[in-house]
């Protein structure tokens, strides 16, 4: 089985999820990490397939993001993993319609609102319909509070019965932050 783990930040990618995929490569998975290398050397390094593809966290290119996705669509489809986990907006948004395309399932993990949804700019307006349209496409959309899945729900960037509420968040170990 291959899972591909998409994020904006291989550092962030890492320090949050590293005990996931950890357990997955444990258990014989086949583990392929699409992030930006911001890490340096780090703990997989020798035991996943790393892809390290530039996107900005936060431009809002057209151009830049269509190449992203370009990017996403051509990994994907020579991976072919089993299903992908989108972490954080762009990957949410660039990732899940790359598994669409390429016919791939895939999990959105939405960990907070940011500023698409706190703002009401034409900026924020934009974001909000690409995300609602995007969002159309994963078999599961996970979030982390109630507060968040209602707004998203409301604001119908996500159908409620594909929703995961994960009470409590994530985990955290313990072990390592003390």
């Amino acid at each position: 089985m291959k899972l591909l783990f998409c994020d904006n930040s291989l550092k962030e990618l890492v320090n949050f999820r590293g005990d996931v995929i950890e357990n997955f490569l444990d258990k014989g998975y086949e583990i392929v990490l699409v992030a930006p290398d911001n890490q340096g050397d780090f703990r997989f390094r020798d035991r996943v397939k790393l892809y390290t593809p530039a996107v900005s966290r936060s431009g809002m290119n057209p151009i830049k993001d269509m190449r992203y996705l370009i990017t996403l669509l051509k990994i994907y489809n020579r991976e072919r993993p089993n299903i992908v986990f989108h972490y954080t907006i762009k990957p949410n948004i660039y990732g899940s319609l790359a598994c669409r395309l390429n016919s791939i399932k895939s999990v959105a993990m939405i960990t907070g609102l940011g500023y698409a949804f706190n703002h009401n700019d034409i900026r924020s307006r934009v974001a909000r319909a690409i995300y609602r349209f995007a969002m159309r496409f994963p078999e599961r959309i996970m979030v982390l509070n109630e507060s968040n899945q209602q707004v998203l729900v409301d604001s119908h960037i996500i159908l409620p019965h594909k929703t995961v509420l994960l009470k409590g968040g994530e985990g955290l170990n313990l072990d390592h932050y003390k």
